[in-house]
């Protein structure tokens, strides 16, 4: 039996969650990553599409295990990723300058798409952490990479769904509307950023098992900073200033 081709699935999945989360999910179970990544290369949901359940559980996406191994063909996936999020964090801009009770849902499905894949990004470094315990210093830098850009994509979705977009709506929609049309969303985002807490310790926790061998040299604990990073307690700290503070903000604002 022939697989379907990515663009195929691209069609089915731009119908709606569900189908995103469906299609998503075999193409995780086929464990191609050169598949994956250039699924979510090509994804495209478009801003006329929302869905029911939006205010629902947000869904999950699973890692089958042996299925992250290779660090270049994880980066590749990663980068695949990257490009959707990039793509879609535009569609929350458009909308936090265009605000109307009708793209509501929208913007939830986005967002909600940031948290799921978030978590995703994140399993599938765990899993790849997971597969060998004696890095090469391109392996660790890739890793590092890979940590970096998910939790920092996140935060971009929350400061403008949390921030501009928000703010947009409560200024130029009617209030009552548009706080029906939220309703528990923030209880979901507090479950996500919660989750970000325990993903940041397992990956510190990883960090002090994994040995960095360099070519002629003898094995190294893998550093927590080089370069100006996430690992280093500043700037883990400004990021969590800056979560928490619109997570506060979100709640205060349709609380």
């Amino acid at each position: 039996m022939s697989q379907a081709t990515i663009a195929s699935l691209v069609r089915t999945a731009a119908r709606g969650e569900s189908d995103f989360v469906s299609v998503a999910q075999s193409l995780l179970d086929e464990g191609d990553p050169q598949r994956l990544a250039e699924f979510f290369d090509k994804m495209n949901t478009p801003r006329s599409v929302g869905g029911e359940g939006l205010l629902e559980s947000v869904p999950g996406l699973t890692v089958p295990g042996g299925t992250v191994t290779d660090f270049e063909a994880e980066r590749a996936v990663a980068d695949g990723i990257q490009k959707y999020l990039d793509r879609h964090e535009r569609k929350i801009k458009w909308h936090a300058t265009h605000p109307s009770i009708e793209g509501t849902q929208n913007v939830l499905l986005v967002m909600r798409a940031s948290m799921y894949i978030t978590q995703l990004r994140l399993d599938r470094l765990v899993a790849l952490l997971s597969a060998k315990d004696d890095l090469t210093p391109v392996e660790w830098a890739y890793a590092r990479e890979m940590m970096n850009r998910a939790f920092l994509s996140f935060r971009n979705y929350l400061n403008l769904f949390a921030g501009a977009w928000v703010d947009s709506m409560l200024a130029n929609t009617p209030r009552e509307e548009f706080l029906a049309a939220i309703g528990n969303f923030y209880e979901h985002v507090d479950h996500r950023v919660r989750a970000l807490e325990e993903y940041r310790q397992r990956l510190e926790t990883r960090r002090f098992e994994l040995a960095v061998t360099p070519e002629g040299f003898p094995p190294v604990k893998p550093p927590n900073y080089f370069g100006g990073d996430l690992l280093k307690e500043g700037p883990w700290n400004q990021y969590w200033s800056v979560v928490d503070s619109r997570t506060h903000h979100f709640r205060e604002v349709i609380g």
